[in-house]
């Protein structure tokens, strides 16, 4: 998958579901091959417009923030609650707020993985974020977080 969707878990797992439902599809003989080239075609439409995605926001979405706004919007109910605009904010703060806050070991200390997601869990308070899905978008985040671990650690910068 083309850098875009390198580090975006959302993204990620949504294709791989397509893709898997494909090959189950063709498995169980509900598609034909022709049909599984034309999907397979589509998907990979799909990714490459996936790569200008962020710039539909106004100021747009890096690659990085665009990871983060997915995780926080998985949900379609949020992105109707919260709204679009809202969860781009929501995407931007994180990705500073977990970049300044970031120990070399923090995928390993649990100290460190607390003060994060008391970093997120605040930021997301305060951008309005439904309180019922939280618990949810925390794990989402610390989970997309940990695909930029090597990139965003401090050890990296050296």
């Amino acid at each position: 998958m083309r850098k875009v969707t390198k580090h975006n878990v959302v993204r990620r797992q949504s294709f791989s579901d397509r893709l898997l439902d494909l090959m189950r599809k063709y498995t169980n003989q509900n598609l034909t091959a022709a049909e599984i080239i034309a999907e397979l075609v589509a998907m990979a439409k799909e990714v490459a417009a996936d790569a200008n995605r962020g710039q539909q926001f106004n100021p747009a979405l890096s690659n990085n923030e665009l990871a983060f706004y997915d995780a926080g919007a998985a949900k379609e109910t949020v992105r109707e609650l919260v709204g679009d605009d809202q969860l781009a904010a929501i995407a931007r703060d994180l990705v500073k707020a977990v970049r300044r806050n970031l120990s070399t070991d923090w995928t390993t200390r649990d100290d460190g993985q607390a003060k994060l997601r008391s970093i997120i869990k605040r930021l997301l308070a305060k951008h309005g974020y439904p309180p019922e899905e939280q618990p949810d978008t925390i794990q989402k985040v610390i989970e997309q977080l940990e695909t930029f671990a090597d990139e965003w650690s401090p050890a990296a910068d050296r």
